[in-house]
């Protein structure tokens, strides 16, 4: 009975990881920077390294979880993760929508039209193919998140320390795999506080129990980084944006999920204050009326205000990417379910039956549009992708560059017994194999300042994608003497030496 209910969910679910797999065809997995210290975290692990990058540094900047996750299916499989990537997304993006079927399955209104609709959406969500098509540490906290309110709906319905415990394993590993999880602890931690069922002391001894579960993978992984680094989380900057343009962001991000055609800061502004305000209504609804609080809903809208506030607020004092759809699709699902969630109890309150079938009749339209508008997307972007790969450093301007290509066949340039350093370290470690130096960012004077004592060095520099962090080329002029060594279309390679001193 329990499978047969949940048939659609399947059949969604292989089509998800057929999507993945036909993005993926052309020129495999999308691979970052970030994706790159995942790799190479991986491949250390196995070869016995230990959690180190592929400068062999001790991996700080990220939690150790997810490399340790992919660290294992190369282990068992013996196959290098670029290769096998797409099937592992595949399979974490299939079972997303199978398991997010079920939670669907068990809201207090739906129906079966409902429930296809909205697997359909995440199907077809330009938004979560994205993620699930990199190899990101995302692709498996999202899966996290579902599962974890999956199980901690179970808690609130029983109680039980057993339960409560699943819950805080389930968030301990999604809080070491992206610190974000700590969004997982606060939004369990929300809940227990304003439990009814519970007395204050009873309150404290579960938040108690769940916090310290939840936080203890995340304690061992920060305290081993400040033994082998001295630094939590490596180094971070102050952010530089402030709170309203992070709220104008987020709400670009939001509207865009809705292929909502209109744009501006101000709309953008706004649409994210009444979204999140919206929530915060239905959470302070569900807590006045004591039996919806116990429901999936009211688990999913708590952890998307925990979750958006989060990035808004962490975005403003610490140095992230500009807020886009990658920091924020862990709330997609959450927003996408809550949002339509009252649409079935709407359509079956109507006192007239034609007024039922309009309503109906202007879902259905809605949802249409919406899924129209993906395909759309989705068409134009495999259109790109099927001619030049994913973006990244699977694509073509990557992997068919003549510099590229004359790296890969002339190794005496890393086998000098100068310094070689890149603007695009990452890059030359993904396609050449070899291990360069990171050009320093110039906020870090120390880096700066070694590198400029360097006395005799290689620079590899690539005309792609530049990152404005870092120390550029009419900067380092000012301090080194320069010698092309060769030149290429999209970039050159530079001996260093240091200006003589001053008579």
């Amino acid at each position: 009975m329990y499978f047969k209910k949940n048939i659609d969910s399947l059949i969604a679910a292989i089509l998800g990881f057929i999507i993945i797999q036909v993005f993926t065809n052309y020129g495999g997995i999308g691979i970052s920077p970030d994706s790159i210290a995942y790799i190479s975290t991986a491949r250390n692990l196995v070869a016995g390294n230990g959690f180190t990058e592929f400068s062999g540094s001790p991996l700080v900047a990220f939690p150790l979880f997810y490399p340790f996750f992919i660290s294992i299916f190369m282990f068992v499989t013996q196959m290098d993760i670029i290769k096998f990537a797409p099937i592992l997304n595949g399979f974490l993006f299939a079972t997303l929508i199978y398991l997010s079927g079920i939670i669907i399955e068990q809201f207090k209104y739906k129906t079966n039209t409902f429930k296809r609709i909205m697997l359909l959406v995440m199907v077809f969500s330009p938004s979560l193919i994205e993620v699930y098509t990199m190899l990101w540490s995302e692709t498996l906290f999202i899966l996290l998140i579902i599962i974890f309110i999956l199980v901690f709906r179970r808690y609130l319905h029983t109680h039980s320390i057993k339960s409560l415990i699943y819950a805080a394993c389930i968030s301990a590993i999604a809080f070491d795999t992206r610190f974000a999880g700590i969004t997982l602890v606060g939004t369990g931690c929300l809940l227990i506080f304003f439990d009814k069922n519970l007395r204050w002391r009873r309150k404290a001894e579960y938040i108690l129990i769940f916090g310290g579960i939840s936080s203890l993978l995340v304690t061992i992984n920060l305290t081993r980084n400040l033994i082998v680094r001295g630094l939590a989380t490596g180094m971070r900057q102050k952010g530089i944006t402030p709170l309203f343009k992070n709220v104008e962001y987020s709400g670009n991000v939001l509207s865009d999920w809705f292929s909502i055609q209109f744009k501006g800061p101000l709309f953008f502004e706004v649409f994210a204050f009444l979204v999140m305000l919206l929530f915060v209504v239905f959470f302070i609804r569900n807590f006045r009326h004591w039996k919806a609080f116990y429901c999936f809903e009211n688990i999913t809208v708590a952890f998307f205000i925990v979750y958006v506030l989060f990035i808004v607020v962490s975005s403003t004092i610490s140095r992230y990417e500009t807020i886009n759809n990658r920091l924020l699709a862990p709330a997609f699902i959450p927003l996408l379910l809550i949002s339509t969630s009252q649409l079935p109890k709407w359509r079956k309150q109507l006192p007239h039956r034609q007024l039922n079938w309009v309503f109906f009749a202007f879902t259905i339209g809605i949802a249409t549009l919406l899924v129209g508008s993906y395909i759309g997307i989705i068409r134009e972007n495999l259109s790109y992708m099927n001619e030049t790969g994913i973006p990244g450093y699977g694509e073509d301007s990557w992997t068919k560059s003549k510099m590229v290509n004359y790296l890969q066949k002339h190794n005496e340039f890393f086998e000098k017994d100068s310094s070689v350093y890149s603007n695009h370290s990452q890059a030359v470690y993904f396609l050449t194999g070899h291990t360069v130096i990171a050009l320093p960012e110039r906020v870090y004077k120390n880096d700066v300042k070694d590198f400029k004592e360097d006395p005799i060095s290689l620079l590899i520099w690539f005309n792609m994608d530049e990152n404005t962090d870092l120390l550029n080329l009419r900067e380092i002029h000012k301090f080194k003497k320069m010698r092309r060594v060769k030149s290429f279309s999209d970039g050159a390679i530079f001996e260093l030496t240091n200006y003589p001193p001053a008579p």
